[in-house]
């Protein structure tokens, strides 16, 4: 199955971090731009929450071992639209080396000349990305995949629900959360719900505002509190709408108390791209780091941390985690996201939702 990049949009105080950047197989890193390709530091901004601290114990602490004169600066987001918000305030004078991101803002951020171009010298493990999984005017590459699941309880939903029209019954009325946009989970239900009405969400998404209106009293909360995981778990609703690696993960952790599944209709991917900023203060450790997030033992130990599937042909996983990140053979009914339109339609669309379709 051919995948282009395209995808997902996922505030919280910035954290540091010691940690090491080891050049992966393939070669070492060029050490263009200011410092060390070896010594100094790089600033990242990514993911907080149990994402930063999955990603610290598989990929920033294993640094630790191999490569002590880089110091990781982890300044933590809960969202990419957070993230990019960020980036726009610094374009001026960049504070940020790396950021990891949706692929739906981080495309925004390439038309914005907020990123730069990296090649396979600079990067040497981007020879194992594979070319429906590298943007096609050089900037960075895919980092990891994933895709939105339905969350459930299990206790409610002994089997798991096999569509998204589950949302609508009547049976499960104000036990809902559904994250709305800017999120990427609400926008991705818009283009879910857009292609069960036989709509061609590039055109129009009259006929999936329509449906999601008649969903939307149903809804207890729009913006899930503490998150949309640990509502489904703690019993304050049974349905909700989230992603597969989280899903997973917190399925583990709460007992299976809650489930997470792929419906009928199909889904979309989440998909994180790892940007080098333009102008970024330490471009030559950055780009040891961006080659040590591409090599195979990042990969490998990430998708076994947070089972987010790795982008990379030469990460070889246990049968026990392939099973449960999610799969880019074609096997799974995937709707595709149109990333350019979703970066131009995002406020739009989000603006939508807020007058016509959240009613409380």
């Amino acid at each position: 199955m051919k995948i282009a990049i395209k995808g997902k949009l996922a505030a919280v105080a910035a954290i540091s971090v010691s940690a090491m950047v080891l050049s992966g197989c393939g070669g070492s890193p060029s050490s263009s731009g200011s410092g060390s390709a070896t010594s100094g530091e790089v600033n990242l901004i990514a993911y907080s929450g149990v994402w930063q601290d999955q990603y610290t114990a598989a990929v920033i602490e294993p640094f630790k071992a191999k490569y002590p004169d880089i110091k990781i600066n982890f300044s933590s987001k809960r969202s990419s639209a957070e993230m990019l918000s960020a980036l726009q305030g610094q374009k001026s004078n960049p504070a940020t080396d790396v950021a990891i991101m949706d692929n739906s803002v981080s495309t925004t951020g390439n038309k914005q000349g907020l990123f730069d171009k990296v090649d396979q010298a600079a990067v040497p493990n981007l020879a194992n990305v594979p070319e429906k999984f590298r943007d096609k005017d050089g900037y960075g590459p895919v980092a990891m995949l994933d895709a939105v699941g339905l969350l459930y309880d299990t206790t409610t939903f002994p089997q798991a629900p096999d569509s998204w029209k589950v949302l609508w019954d009547p049976a499960y009325a104000g036990k809902i959360n559904v994250n709305a946009p800017p999120s990427l989970l609400g926008l991705s239900l818009t283009a879910i719900t857009a292609k069960m009405e036989g709509e061609d969400y590039t055109k129009s998404i009259d006929k999936a505002v329509a449906k999601l209106k008649e969903m939307a009293p149903g809804v207890q909360t729009f913006a899930p509190n503490p998150d949309e995981y640990q509502n489904v778990i703690t019993g304050q609703t049974v349905l909700g709408l989230g992603q597969n690696a989280r899903g997973q993960f917190y399925s583990d952790q709460s007992n299976k108390k809650m489930g997470v599944t792929f419906p009928k209709e199909g889904t979309v991917y989440q998909i994180n791209t790892v940007n080098l900023v333009k102008a970024a203060p330490h471009s030559a450790a950055a780009k040891t780091f961006m080659n040590y997030a591409l090599s195979p033992e990042a990969q490998t130990a990430f998708a076994k941390a947070l089972f987010y599937a790795p982008s990379v042909t030469n990460a070889e996983l246990p049968a026990d985690v392939k099973s449960r990140v999610v799969p880019t053979d074609g096997s799974l009914n995937i709707i595709p996201l149109d990333v350019d339109f979703l970066s131009s339609a995002r406020d739009k669309w989000t603006d939508t939702w807020k007058r016509e379709i959240i009613t409380k």
